[in-house]
C-alpha cells in the first residue's frame, strides 16, 4: 500500500514488472532486472524497494521516478524485505539466514545477524 487509504498501491508481478496503481486504474508499470519476491514502501522517501532472485535490493523511487543506486546483500537471494518507519532501517532476509539492516538515511548497511548460526536453529538443514 502505497496510502493509507488504499487509493494507491503497488503490486509485484510473476513477469518481473512492478505495476503501480490508483483509484482510476493502471498508473505505471516497470520491469525489474530479476525475478522478485517481496516489495515494500519506505513513506518518508518515496522509495519503493523490491527483492528478490539476486544480491540487490532494487530502490525504486517515486518521487523522482527513476532506480536509485541499489543496495548489495551478502546474501545470493533475499526472501523478504520489511522497512521501520520510526528507525528509519530497512530489513532484508536473506536464502543464507542472514538478516541485514540498512540505515535509509546515510544509504548504508547498519548491522546483520547471522540466524541460522543462532542455537535455536541447530537441527535446521539448509539445502543448497
Amino acid at each position: 500500500m502505497l496510502s493509507t487509504d488504499y487509493s494507491k498501491l503497488a503490486v509485484l508481478c510473476e513477469d518481473r514488472n512492478i505495476e503501480v496503481h490508483a483509484q482510476y486504474g493502471k498508473h505505471f508499470k516497470i520491469r525489474i532486472p530479476k525475478y522478485g519476491r517481496d516489495l515494500t514502501y519506505h513513506k518518508h522517501t518515496c522509495d519503493l524497494f523490491a527483492v528478490g532472485s539476486s544480491n540487490e535490493v532494487y530502490r525504486l523511487n517515486l518521487y523522482k521516478g527513476q532506480f536509485m543506486q541499489p543496495f548489495i546483500s551478502k546474501s545470493n537471494e533475499i526472501n523478504a524485505c520489511s522497512v521501520n518507519n520510526h528507525l528509519d532501517l530497512l530489513a532484508t532476509a536473506g536464502l543464507n539466514g542472514i538478516v541485514e539492516l540498512y540505515d535509509l538515511r546515510s544509504k548504508e548497511k547498519a548491522s546483520e545477524l547471522p540466524v541460522l548460526n543462532h542455537s535455536s536453529f541447530k537441527n535446521y538443514e539448509y539445502l543448497n
